[in-house]
């Protein structure tokens, strides 16, 4: 009887092993699943202005796919302000987003700002796949912490038109040219023909003040007085109102737009591009080559214009916040959106020759010119940049259109964007 008890549990103990090791390979228990989160709500703000339909192609109906726990709720300044937001809403946030620009004014004015440092840490996040400007940026707004990871950065090339170049027998653009060597092809392309007038090249020179390849700063990050009245300015100011000031150009149609809309416009450039924006659909036959060197600093490209998720201070869940902002910069991620035209913040990778490939018309193009190496060390970035950006900006037509001398430009622009300034700070008093 006891022989054949031992006979029945040993092969009672053979089935439960089989049994087990079915349940192993087949990935399944009776257990409960342990993986099963619970449902929650995160509170966003997209800080530099993108609608609900641009957030649900970009980021939405992945993030949705990756996190089906996480319902993503997203205000935009359409609708609300984030100072408005953050004195009335009853719901913390827990991530706001943008460009770089926005920092001051929609992370740190609101204190919102929240050091991420430890969980990258904790979680063994490589800063060092990162584009190293990117980085450096961080470090600088947050003190030598981190506030934010990137999602993407903005591209920067010179495009030109093959047609107009064919046309005119003008020879194209190369990678390594300087701004001189370019001027000389935009002056060779400036010409009327068949009642219709061409321009060699359009500057995006807003963008450009920005993110200048020669580092310089718009406002003195201490003193919060504009910083543009030397003579580095002056030289820069001179290189764009040179392009300008070609015989034939008129600044208000040899523009970057009409590059893209018309193709009346031989070259233009793009510090910022996203999503396919150069060229348009009236420039079927083009090319892209690198931004135009100074010829003392060769081979350095305009500075990065990277956009940032950010932790806001106000968030109750850190953990799950900081899961969402490392996807963004997860190279998971970071694949899809460099193909849908939103370039990668990553270095080194060859996702630059693969930027765009979703867009039928960047398909078979040496795109990874436009993401130069190494980019221009980042300038001191305040809050008040835009004002000075814009009161520069404007010092160029005055230059151009009304003959102003370019010292007196660049002396009243200085004034007039200390004046915004002070008064700007007055009013947070």
């Amino acid at each position: 009887m006891f022989a054949t008890a031992r006979k029945k549990y040993a092969w009672m103990m053979v089935s439960v092993s089989v049994m087990l090791l079915a349940a192993s390979c087949s990935g399944k228990t009776n257990e409960p699943a342990a993986t099963e989160k619970k449902p929650i709500d995160m509170h966003m703000f997209s800080a530099s202005g993108g609608g609900a339909e641009w957030f649900e192609n970009t980021y939405g109906k992945f993030l949705r796919e990756k996190f089906p726990h996480i319902t993503f709720k997203v205000s935009y300044p359409t609708d609300i302000s984030i100072a408005d937001y953050v004195a009335t809403s009853k719901d913390p946030l827990d991530i706001v987003f943008g460009a770089y620009t926005t920092f001051h004014t929609s992370i740190l004015n609101m204190n919102l700002q929240n050091d991420i440092s430890d969980l990258i840490k904790r979680d063994k996040y490589d800063l060092n796949k990162l584009e190293p400007t990117v980085v450096e940026l961080q470090r600088q707004l947050a003190g030598g912490g981190i506030y934010g990871l990137p999602a993407f950065i903005g591209t920067s090339g010179l495009y030109y038109n093959k047609d107009l170049f064919d046309k005119f027998a003008v020879p194209y653009p190369k990678d390594g040219m300087t701004w001189d060597e370019v001027y000389d092809l935009a002056v060779k392309l400036t010409r009327q023909d068949g009642g219709t007038q061409y321009y060699g090249f359009a500057n995006d020179n807003y963008s450009y003040i920005q993110v200048n390849q020669l580092s310089l700063d718009l406002v003195d990050p201490k003193t919060h007085k504009a910083s543009f009245n030397t003579d580095e300015w002056k030289r820069v100011v001179q290189m764009m109102t040179k392009f300008m000031s070609i015989p034939g150009v008129d600044i208000a149609q040899a523009t970057v737009a009409n590059f893209n809309t018309k193709g009346t416009v031989a070259m233009a450039t793009n510090y910022t591009g996203c999503c396919g924006f150069t060229p348009g659909d009236a420039v079927k036959n083009w090319g892209v080559v690198r931004i135009p060197d100074f010829p003392d600093k060769r081979n350095v490209g305009p500075q990065v214009f990277p956009n940032y998720w950010f932790m806001s201070s106000t968030s109750k869940q850190r953990d799950a916040a900081f899961e969402v902002i490392k996807y963004v910069a997860s190279e998971e991620f970071q694949i899809s959106l460099n193909s849908r035209g939103l370039a990668t913040a990553l270095k080194d990778t060859k996702l630059h020759e693969k930027y765009g490939q979703d867009l039928p018309k960047y398909q078979g193009r040496n795109m990874s010119v436009l993401f130069p190496k190494p980019h221009a060390k980042m300038s001191n970035i305040t809050e008040y940049q835009i004002v000075a950006a814009q009161k520069l900006n404007a010092a160029l037509t005055q230059i151009v259109k009304d003959g102003k001398d370019v010292n007196t430009a660049i002396r009243e622009a200085a004034e007039a964007a200390d004046k915004d300034i002070q008064a700007a700070k007055a009013s947070k008093k």
